[in-house]
């Protein structure tokens, strides 16, 4: 059994934690820049922030998973993932029992897959990407690194997620479009042609409605 020290005190963490306990992960601390010290995820208690991960690797833990959500960009869980990656830590990924991964599938590190997603023959995840509850990833799809796909979202064969790109929930994108990267496709979207990165997509048939800062 691996203790697991997580780094992001966020919505996120609920998931995650359930996901990671149920996987038979043990908690070894959870840490955060900004939530209070104290805050509780299922009896455990947020102890301080990553500056204490030094500490930590001293006593001997050696895992982490960067906890932290990725609405509104994901600044902190790059950050908090080179810093760990730079003290010497392994980033585990975290995948619910509930969840079907291919046999063939390739995985990077610090990959989060929940409860019943999917992801499928040949299927390639990034290091860093999130596969959310109920989410499916196709055969053959590509996710970069830090790309996310929201709850109940499908991309059909084929389909390509730049680095840090975000499908929203309950969002199906048609079989060998590309999600530019940084862009983000909003709730519920049918997106059936490439979207272009940075911007801000959505609709039926999804739209740019705007761009964001490259």
């Amino acid at each position: 059994m691996i203790d697991l020290i997580f780094l992001g005190a966020t919505g996120h963490l609920q998931s995650v934690m359930d996901s990671a306990l149920s996987a038979g992960y043990r908690v070894a601390a959870i840490l955060d820049d900004y939530a209070p010290v104290g805050k509780e995820f299922y009896g455990h208690y947020v102890q301080g922030g990553t500056d204490l991960l030094p500490e930590l690797y001293e006593k001997g833990h050696r895992h982490v998973f960067v906890s932290a959500g990725s609405i509104g960009g994901y600044g902190n869980r790059e950050k908090w993932y080179l810093l760990a990656k730079s003290l010497g830590f392994t980033i585990v990924n975290i995948i619910d029992p509930t969840a079907a991964v291919a046999s063939n599938a390739e995985l990077g590190e610090g990959v989060f897959v929940g409860k019943n997603a999917v992801v499928n023959g040949y299927a390639k995840v990034g290091n860093m990407a999130i596969v959310n509850t109920g989410a499916i990833v196709e055969h053959a799809d590509i996710l970069e690194d830090f790309a996310s796909i929201a709850p109940g979202a499908t991309l059909c064969g084929g389909v390509k997620v730049e680095r840090g790109a975000h499908v929203g929930a309950g969002s199906t994108v048609l079989q060998t479009v590309t999600i530019g990267k940084e862009s983000l496709v909003g709730i519920g979207s049918v997106v059936t042609r490439d979207i272009p990165p940075h911007v801000v997509a959505y609709g039926n048939p999804c739209r740019v409605m705007r761009e964001t800062k490259a």
